[in-house]
């Protein structure tokens, strides 16, 4: 196996920040690793678990939090009037990686990936995550990227049409997370956590899934934020102004999973793509809830069975009347619900870990290198 140095480039939600921070008020003087640690260790998104894999495969790996301006300011502390992107490359500069991976591949010009890639002579190879809309900033910034990873099969066929060398690479789950967990008896309730954006192949369809539960009756609790509330015509600002009522603080780290935890089952419903409309499966949430170990209840997906055993180790609803009789169909039978929660957590706990994906990536990464 040919070594290689491997930096990512991540970010982190603005809000996650703002509630991390508020949290922990006492940072000035923790150094960048000190504040480094507390922050992976708080399990937010990917964290460092992919580093900590790959590490294991004898990979030099490590991310940067470029938009994390407390913690990029302790390690720029002498270069205080110097740009968050002329740190980053400083930090580039330091490292010399073989390989650097942007996980936000909308987040720089093409002008700023440019000299990202050329910054070392050592770099020789950009990599990159995208699984969302090919918006103009992807398209003009994706021909400089040596591969392209996605996380549902239909994006990978989807991008390699438009000429792009597009690979699969799943969302997973770290198991550590569990150990972290208090024990806790499950609420006989469904749960859905995740941001919703006002916008037709955005998130309406979500407004609508937490608007029949409530009106059918079904218990749940949704943990999250509404966003692009004036784009929102009448009818889904009533149903705003009914779920406003009820809706739970967005949470992250932690006190995500910590909620999710709670319930014996999750909803999820993917966002509505304008190239494809039931195909693609494979977001975030989905191994999130089943690994753990509550009964994942998600949208029809061509692409679900080609990832867990619909019906035995998840739940699928082919609309939303049928996603509200088979929600209380599972809290009427909590042990069967129990026996499914059991099976998806297996699959995922032995297929979709930070292990799996960590090895799955080296392999892209080793074809790359030949």
């Amino acid at each position: 196996m040919r070594q290689y140095k491997l930096l990512e480039i991540s970010s982190q939600y603005d809000q996650y920040l703002r509630r991390f921070y508020n949290a922990h008020k006492d940072i000035e003087t923790l150094s960048y690793e000190e504040l480094f640690f507390m922050l992976v260790e708080d399990g937010f998104a990917e964290s460092n678990f992919i580093h900590a894999q790959l590490k294991k495969l004898g990979i030099e790996s490590k991310v940067i939090f470029y938009n994390n301006r407390n913690l990029q300011d302790k390690w720029g502390s002498e270069y205080k009037s110097t740009s968050y992107f002329d740190i980053l490359l400083m930090q580039i500069k330091e490292f010399a990686p073989d390989i650097i991976l942007i996980s936000d591949m909308s987040r720089f010009t093409k002008e700023e990936t440019k000299i990202i890639k050329t910054y070392v002579h050592t770099i020789n190879k950009l990599v990159g995550f995208h699984f969302t809309t090919l918006d103009d900033r992807f398209k003009q910034n994706v021909s400089l990227y040596d591969q392209v990873y996605t996380g549902s099969k239909s994006f990978v066929n989807m991008m390699r049409n438009c000429g792009i060398p597009a690979y699969l690479l799943r969302h997973a789950f770290e198991p550590k997370i569990l150990d972290k967990l208090p024990d806790t008896e499950r609420k006989n309730e469904v749960c859905f956590s995740g941001s919703i954006v006002i916008g037709e192949y955005a998130h309406n369809n979500r407004l609508d899934m937490l608007d029949i539960l409530g009106e059918s009756n079904v218990p749940y609790a949704f943990y999250g934020d509404i966003y692009n509330q004036t784009q929102a015509d009448e009818r889904y600002l009533n149903i705003i102004n009914k779920v406003e009522k009820s809706r739970k603080a967005s949470l992250f780290g932690l006190d995500y999973y910590s909620a999710l935890n709670q319930y014996n089952v999750c909803v999820n419903m993917h966002a509505p793509s304008i190239w494809d409309s039931v195909g693609s499966a494979g977001n975030v949430r989905m191994f999130e809830v089943t690994g753990l170990g509550s009964c994942l209840l998600t949208d029809y997906r061509n692409e679900n069975a080609e990832i867990f055993d619909v019906d035995s180790e998840i739940v699928v609803y082919q609309s939303m009347e049928d996603m509200v009789e088979k929600a209380k169909w599972l809290l009427e039978n909590p042990e069967k619900a129990k026996e499914t929660a059991i099976a998806g957590q297996k699959k995922t706990l032995a297929n979709y870990t930070y292990k799996n994906k960590a090895e799955q990536l080296n392999e892209y990464i080793q074809e790359l290198l030949k």
